[in-house]
């Protein structure tokens, strides 16, 4: 049960879950059902692209890839913002818009509402998100995900966004607690990030959220969450050095001044 690949942004300022322009991997997540429910476990990373160019300039932690929905879990890789605003806010207005829906109508109706909501120029970004999605259904813990294409839901194991080497705990996941379970996940996230040499756009601090029947506990919050709700104040943000960013060598910080000063494309 691996899921790979996600993408970029419209904007000239490349703004990614765990940035990729041209096709490149980024972000990653693990959602696994164990014995204390359904465990989400995911990066915080994001990348600031030149889409001119094609290069990395900077990363920086805090951006929440787990969403918490009123009775599920969402994990997501891809574009941090969707539309302008915040990709958690944008699903929120979804929940918000089409009320309780099962576990397996989830991504389809999201899919939906992007499409008849979002501007033509961003259907392309939510097409290429990658999502999981956490629910019970009668007393059974469900994932379902999305890849570029739906996939099928499965009440047992896990979905992961990179080829990790989660899968040698699968079997072991039944007996397994929420916490053990997302410190394997994250270890090995940490393992692959490494070994593929893609620190530049996947790590930092990990967030991760547990669902039960009653209902959803947060295992490790994000200490320094990305306050911005659009782009636009993302990157006042960065401008003013109110967001912390590991520049990428060789970029400099005149260069990422610079590719700010642009402002998002129209």
């Amino acid at each position: 049960m691996r899921r790979t690949r996600p993408t970029s942004l419209r904007s000239r300022v490349a703004l990614l879950l765990l940035g990729v322009c041209f096709h490149a991997r980024a972000s990653i997540f693990i959602v696994a059902i164990c014995k204390d429910g359904i465990v989400a476990v995911a990066d915080s990373r994001f990348t600031l692209f030149d889409n001119d160019t094609g290069s990395a300039l900077a990363y920086a932690d805090g951006l929440d890839k787990i969403i918490r929905l009123h009775s599920a879990l969402l994990a997501e890789t891809g574009e941090g913002f969707i539309g302008d605003e915040r990709f958690d806010l944008f699903v929120r207005r979804f929940e918000d818009a089409v009320g309780p829906l099962p576990v397996e109508l989830l991504l389809p109706s999201l899919l939906d509402y992007g499409a008849r909501r979002l501007p033509a120029e961003d259907l392309p970004t939510l097409a290429r998100q990658h999502m999981a999605v956490a629910k019970f259904r009668r007393e059974r813990p469900f994932i379902c995900g999305y890849d570029g294409r739906l996939l099928p839901c499965v009440d047992r194991g896990y979905i992961q966004s990179s080829p990790t080497g989660f899968e040698r705990l699968a079997g072991r996941l039944p007996t397994m607690s929420a916490t053990e379970t997302a410190v394997q996940a994250r270890a090995s996230m940490e393992r692959y990030i490494a070994d593929q040499h893609k620190s530049a756009t996947m790590g930092g601090e990990f967030s991760a959220a547990v669902l039960t029947l009653t209902g959803i506990r947060d295992l490790w919050p994000l200490p320094n969450l990305v306050p911005a709700r659009t782009v636009e104040e993302l990157i006042s943000l960065v401008a003013a050095r109110r967001i912390p960013f590991t520049l990428i060598p060789p970029a400099t910080r005149s260069d990422l001044d610079k590719l700010l000063e642009s402002g998002p494309a129209r």
